[in-house]
């Protein structure tokens, strides 16, 4: 049900971005580049392509690994405030662009479930790293913080440390349901959908009031840049609306799987694109985590209020690595 309602609360922002008067614009077609930052990476893994960045990986021994994934039209550009603070203190930092975002490819056969993302990205860095021994700090935002969850539940011995932030976290990892999903999955109906976010959500406009929302303020100009280069990328809007229509999870779970693993979760007070409720209700089934709440973020605190965040990070990882 949890799950449920937050993708009801993405669909009415969808809906918003689509028909918002004004909203409409040109879709500007263009081609992932070979090198979007000096030191990107790409791997494929299934019938994924990911992008990946990597930092500190000339250390012969990090003080841990870290794993940075994105939210919903979010990259790699979203942990541009934390990076350098973690490869300061010693870490070995991977961040990635989940498929259908940021510079990974746009193939709509990719499963968007939870569980199904969780798979991918498991075998995505036991294939860079060349191992599957290593223990990861998993950190994710929003629709990522889902997927690390959904990797934590998967694979336990895997992991080091686990942070939440501001997340479409789950007790029971459901499958979505309703009629904007059934939709989705309709190919008429599908085209019809992708067409409209071709037109509007990939534009200016549209993502402008969408992240102000997010951000809690309005967003400057190279921040609106750093999000909108790649959902310019030929196929994103087709992506989005493959959130509802190939998201059906290949392995239930249960959050009480967390019970034995150190848990942070980090959430804006201010945050309504998904309530701070939710990190609560995480809390109440699982105990054990450490719930910490940044009083003025909104959805973004790593964005928005990066010393606080990152003070509070730092502390978390430094007492289990």
């Amino acid at each position: 049900m949890q799950r449920l309602v937050i993708a009801i609360r993405y669909l009415t922002i969808l809906l918003f971005v689509f028909f918002h008067p004004g909203s409409a614009s040109t879709f500007l077609r263009a081609q992932t580049p070979s090198k979007p930052y000096e030191n990107s990476h790409f791997v494929k893994v299934d019938s994924a392509t990911f992008h990946y960045r990597i930092f500190n990986d000339s250390l012969e021994h990090p003080r841990g690994h870290v794993l940075l994934v994105h939210g919903f039209a979010g990259s790699t550009f979203c942990w541009r405030n934390n990076i350098n603070t973690l490869v300061k203190a010693g870490y070995l930092v991977v961040a990635i662009d989940l498929p259908g975002f940021g510079y990974s490819d746009r193939n709509l056969s990719v499963n968007q479930s939870h569980s199904g993302r969780a798979k991918l990205i498991w075998a995505m860095l036991a294939k860079i790293e060349g191992s599957t021994t290593i223990k990861w700090n998993i950190i994710g935002h929003s629709m990522g913080a889902g997927a690390i969850e959904a990797m934590a539940l998967m694979n336990p011995d895997r992991v080091q440390t686990v942070i939440l932030v501001d997340g479409m976290i789950f007790i029971r990892n459901h499958n979505l349901k309703g009629a904007f999903v059934t939709m989705s999955k309709m190919k008429g109906t599908n085209q019809i959908l992708v067409s409209l976010a071709k037109s509007n959500i990939i534009s200016y406009g549209s993502m402008e009031r969408l992240m102000k929302g997010v951000y809690g303020r309005p967003l400057d100009s190279a921040e609106m840049q750093g999000y909108m280069e790649p959902l310019y990328i030929e196929g994103s809007a087709a992506s989005v609306i493959n959130i509802y229509a190939n998201a059906g999870e290949i392995r239930h779970l249960h959050a009480d799987g967390l019970m034995d693993l150190p848990v942070l979760v980090i959430w804006g007070k201010k945050d309504h694109t998904i309530y701070p409720k939710s990190g609560r209700k995480l809390k109440k089934n699982v105990p054990t985590i450490s719930l910490k709440i940044i009083p003025a973020a909104a959805h973004a605190p790593m964005e928005t209020h990066p010393e606080i965040f990152n003070k509070l990070l730092l502390e978390f990882l430094n007492a289990h690595n």
